[in-house]
């Protein structure tokens, strides 16, 4: 009876045709993917979506099922990103104004990789799986299919993960403040008043001042960025505020050992989030993150320049702490077969050259420096009222893990 019917399967003709078009939720093909689709009939055939096109054809009337292979599946998934909410599905209007193979109505239907891929991996987030956007996958001979695939990652970035408790350009802060305190104000500051006992100081002119600050700045400034000092203290002397940015600063910001340790905060938080979620990031695990670096476990400091060589290369006073930083996170990559992770997420760092009242009020003894008296009586002395400025780094750093 078996072989009967085997050979009833083998006598059909063969005149079907199936065509599949395999995009993600913006509309745009996946790539060549190898996979296997089984006929009606039970043969298997060995097919290749090139471009995420299928057409094949002498198939035997009846369902159809295709399976690809999950890595490459998964890979090519990586590739694209989720269609931004509110839009609708721009696959799903091309279904609806084109025609198919043979100017036939084409089918449209949300599926998952789950629905596609031949093997399950051993970790995967259960929205993925088989049937999961709510309808089963089936397909008959002698129809044209459109398969939107569910975005692997539901994240649209760049999205902002941690921003310290400062914000960004901030112009209120008190070190950015200029020519707003009087000679006695100013005297009556620090340990002993060393303004007082030095009130001739006031009298200076600005110039002399300048050169006071360029001297005992150049003596705390050499190799690779020394020339930030001499760039950061022209811009003082020419009064414009703003903002200073400069590749050197960049760079130096960049390979801080103080930057690597949040680079290693930031990788750790992540693991353990991505773990957690079996493979999967969505912008409330973002939030999630951003509370561990901001008061959890994977708490971080802000990577300012306040290392023993900081004091020798000029970083050390030009910016030494950092009054604001933000990181952003532009790139993600989960491969869930591996249990890998690679992202780029974005700092921007902010100082002020500027002082505070509190530099210089005891609580530092850097009243008792020459060169941060000139500097506060620049700035701060209604006399003179040179502008502080914004000094800001940006650079981007690779991370990467396991979970």
């Amino acid at each position: 009876m078996t072989a009967q019917i085997n050979q009833c399967r083998d006598c059909q003709p063969k005149d079907h045709w199936l065509e599949i078009r395999l995009v993600d939720e913006m509309n745009h093909p996946f790539g060549s993917l190898h996979g296997q689709l089984k006929d009606a009939s039970g043969t298997e055939h060995q097919v290749m979506l090139s471009g995420g096109y299928l057409l094949l054809t002498e198939l035997p009337a009846g369902p159809v099922e295709l399976k690809m292979d999950t890595p490459a599946l998964l890979n090519e998934a990586q590739k694209h990103q989720p269609r931004p909410a509110p839009q609708i599905s721009p696959a799903k209007e091309y279904a609806e104004t084109h025609k198919g193979y043979k100017k036939s109505k084409i089918k449209f239907q949300n599926i998952t990789l789950g629905d596609v891929w031949y093997l399950e991996p051993e970790i995967i987030p259960e929205r993925h799986k088989a049937g999961q956007t709510g309808k089963s996958l089936r397909m008959v001979s002698n129809n044209s299919y459109l398969l939107e695939v569910r975005s692997l990652s539901d994240l649209h970035l760049p999205q902002v993960i941690f921003q310290s408790q400062h914000p960004m350009d901030d112009m209120t802060a008190d070190d950015m403040q200029s020519g707003d305190m009087s000679k006695e104000e100013i005297m009556n500051l620090g340990m002993f008043k060393p303004f007082s006992k030095l009130r001739y100081e006031f009298e200076l002119p600005a110039s002399d001042h300048f050169t006071n600050f360029r001297l005992f700045a150049g003596l705390v400034s050499s190799g690779e960025y020394s020339p930030l000092t001499k760039m950061m203290i022209d811009r003082f002397e020419q009064n414009t505020g703003n903002k200073f940015t400069h590749f050197l600063l960049n760079k130096a910001a960049s390979e801080h050992e103080n930057t690597k340790k949040v680079v290693k905060h930031i990788q750790n938080a992540f693991s353990e989030k991505i773990n957690e979620k079996c493979g999967e990031l969505t912008e409330d695990d973002l939030k999630g993150i951003w509370y561990e670096l901001a008061h959890g476990k994977h708490i971080i400091h802000l990577p300012g320049f306040d290392t023993w060589p900081d004091w020798f290369n000029g970083l050390g006073i030009t910016v030494h702490g950092i009054w604001s930083l933000q990181l952003s996170l532009k790139e993600m990559q989960i491969d869930i077969i591996s249990r890998t992770f690679n992202g780029v997420v974005s700092f921007k760092a902010q100082d002020h050259f500027g002082l505070n009242v509190d530099d210089i009020d005891g609580h530092k003894y850097f009243e008792f420096l020459r060169i941060f008296r000139a500097w506060f009586i620049l700035q701060r002395y209604k006399k003179f009222g040179y502008k502080p400025f914004i000094t800001e780094m940006n650079h981007v750093q690779n991370i990467s893990g396991k979970f």
